[in-house]
């Protein structure tokens, strides 16, 4: 069903609340009243044949006069598409939340009230999530002035505590912090009965600078409340003030783990906006790179989750090939780690022949390895029993909380965007999607994540060797203008990283540089059900569940 037909259904369904259909954009959108929003979203996801129970991505946008808030929604079983928008007066910006519907959009509405100051009427808990809860204004607010005293700290006030300067002369309150809820207690405990203590930001299993607070009835947690922004560092933002080419190796830092698709995204998504087609040769090369950094980086997942959880040598026999990975990934684009080799219209450089004769030789060697690294720990009983029927998700919950890649298929949801929503030349590929067999426990558990990334591995190798064969030969670029300015317009673009679904919603008003442009990744929304998870575990399960997720913390802070 596609979103004209939608929007009929909805205009008969609800005829107040409808506002129009804009199908000028290469997304088409249908714009919601605020007081309508509710009700059509619960008609959305429970309506058959429609059943939109993905929530993959919810931006806000400054329109100066207006603040919008734009809900790219899919169904899972329909396999279709639809962007719902949202607008409120700037100078009161309430929309309500749709955490009741979605359970993934409380942690998107918190980014945006923290980012733009959007107020979600009915959110059980709208605090900043990125930035400190002393932060003054919302940064992507066209309008922001930046503070770079928001401490109040100057000579004549060293401590900083009782206001925050705002020019010459003036001065401002310092408005109240809001402590975390686990700080003052847990929900539904009498205080002093649970013990509360900080995981991290710097505690070498929280893959990153990521604080969790605990809540613990001794070993036994009974609520743990992630905190992130501790890496946060502007790069929506950064996007605005740069033209569309310059930002493409800021996308390298988004997932340090996993820059090539962080440049195929927004590669993607400009190569829309201007209707560019992508030469054949140029596309093949850009599969081969995602594919060996699927590869390099669930090598990494794979090996740190071993190591989290006890097992030190595993890690170092997949540092071992990971190396190798680099070596040829430096014969393609002169990097080992934030690989930058993607450009609009293509790619930096052609891929050799020497670099294929080298790949094609380490991929025969990697196979034999694999079945190594099986023996070494996959079928180690000590490391199954610290993962079997851990952290259970269900596929239900997996989707309500917008869980990508592994972590959604390893809950059983047969849903991969290489294949359901193909785009460069994998339609010409034969690979197999890789899903939850409950391996050694339940469904969903923290094996089951494990386990599905190291057999997208050999999907990996399977694709490799196909590319590497029928690579034709042609251009490695398309012709680009040499000053980028898209016509006004947005898109949505996505990839298939290896932590799951990459979006790009990008936002162009004709100018070089974008007006808005909003990253969604993976590593984002697995944070958001930890807390769902974890009662009943043990401090020491927690640990597998954060390998288990392969968080990577720039991806979460963005």
């Amino acid at each position: 069903m596609d979103a004209r037909e939608i929007y009929g259904l909805l205009v008969q369904k609800f005829p107040e609340g409808i506002l129009e259909f804009k199908e000028n954009l290469l997304d088409p959108a249908i714009e919601v009243k605020p007081q309508a929003l509710i009700d059509v979203a619960f008609f959305l996801k429970a309506e058959q044949g429609l059943e939109f129970d993905y929530l993959r991505c919810l931006s806000g946008v400054d329109l100066k006069d207006q603040l919008e808030v734009v809900y790219q929604l899919h169904s899972i079983a329909k396999g279709h598409d639809l962007v719902i928008k949202v607008k409120a007066a700037a100078g009161d910006p309430v929309i309500p939340s749709v955490s009741g519907i979605w359970k993934t959009a409380n942690w998107h509405e918190r980014e945006a009230f923290d980012l733009l100051g959007i107020n979600f009427q009915g959110h059980d808990d709208l605090r900043r999530i990125l930035l400190p809860e002393d932060w003054i204004g919302h940064p992507l607010k066209k309008d922001y002035v930046p503070q770079p005293e928001y401490h109040g700290i100057t000579p004549d006030r060293p401590d900083g505590l009782d206001a925050i300067p705002i020019g010459e002369g003036g001065e401002q309150p310092r408005p109240p912090i809001q402590y975390l809820p686990a700080m003052h207690g847990p929900k539904d405990e009498p205080e002093g009965k649970l013990f509360h203590l900080n995981m991290g930001p710097h505690h070498p299993s929280t893959h990153g600078v990521l604080n969790f607070m605990l809540n613990t009835d001794g070993e036994v947690l009974s609520r743990v409340v992630p905190e992130v922004g501790y890496l946060h560092r502007g790069m929506e933002k950064l996007a605005e003030n740069l033209q569309y080419s310059g930002n493409m190796p800021y996308t390298d830092r988004i997932d340090y783990l996993g820059s090539m698709f962080c440049n195929h995204g927004w590669a993607m998504a400009i190569e829309r906006l201007l209707n560019i087609e992508v030469p054949k040769r140029a596309e093949y090369c850009r599969v081969i790179v995602d594919e060996l950094n699927r590869i390099a980086s669930h090598l990494i997942a794979t090996g740190s989750m071993a190591m989290d959880v006890g097992a030190f040598t595993p890690f170092t026999h997949w540092l071992r090939e990971r190396e190798t990975i680099n070596d040829i990934m430096e014969m393609i684009c002169g990097a080992r780690l934030t690989y930058n080799y993607m450009r609009i219209g293509g790619v930096s450089r052609d891929i050799s022949p020497a670099v294929v004769e080298k790949t094609l030789a380490w991929l025969d060697h990697f196979d034999i390895i694999m079945e190594e690294f099986d023996r070494l720990i996959s079928e180690n009983q000590i490391f199954i029993k610290r993962l079997a029927e851990i952290a259970v998700i269900s596929a239900e919950d997996a989707i309500d909380y917008g869980l990508s890649g592994p972590n959604l298929r390893a809950s059983g949801v047969d849903f991969d965007i290489r294949r359901d929503e193909p785009y460069s030349v994998y339609p010409e590929l034969d690979f197999d999607v890789i899903t939850g067999k409950a391996w050694k426990g339940s469904l969903g558990d923290c094996y089951d994540r494990y386990y599905c990334r190291m057999d997208e591995m050999r999907q990996s190798v399977r694709i490799l060797r196909q590319a590497l064969k029928a690579m034709p030969e042609g251009d490695i670029r398309a012709k680009v203008p040499k000053t980028i300015k898209p016509d006004p317009n947005e898109v949505y673009s996505r990839v298939e990283s290896a932590r799951g679904e990459l979006g790009y919603y990008v936002v162009s008003d004709g100018s070089p540089k974008p007006y808005r442009a909003k990253y969604r990744t993976g590593s984002f929304t697995s944070m958001s059900i930890i807390e769902h998870l974890s009662p009943g575990l043990m401090v020491a399960d927690l640990v597998a569940l954060i390998a288990s997720f392969d968080v990577v913390a720039p991806e979460v802070d963005r």
